[in-house]
């Protein structure tokens, strides 16, 4: 299966623009997130790849409870 068919939700890794649009955010205060530390990324690859991983622990740290 081609990766351009394979659902965000179903990757290890988003890009940029994938977790931009998942958290409702701008790609810059995604770039931002990153910059500060608060997102892991992979530069294994030409471009910026944020973990699901990264993604969830984020999620995780910053929810509030209650």
């Amino acid at each position: 299966m081609p990766l351009a068919t394979i659902e965000p939700s179903r990757r290890i890794f988003l890009s940029v623009e994938e977790a931009a649009q998942l958290f409702g955010l701008s790609k810059k205060s995604v770039y931002r997130l990153l910059d500060r530390g608060l997102l892991k990324s992979s530069n294994a690859v030409r471009h910026k790849m944020i973990p699901k991983a990264s993604v969830d622990e984020f999620v995780a740290k910053t929810v509030q409870n209650g």
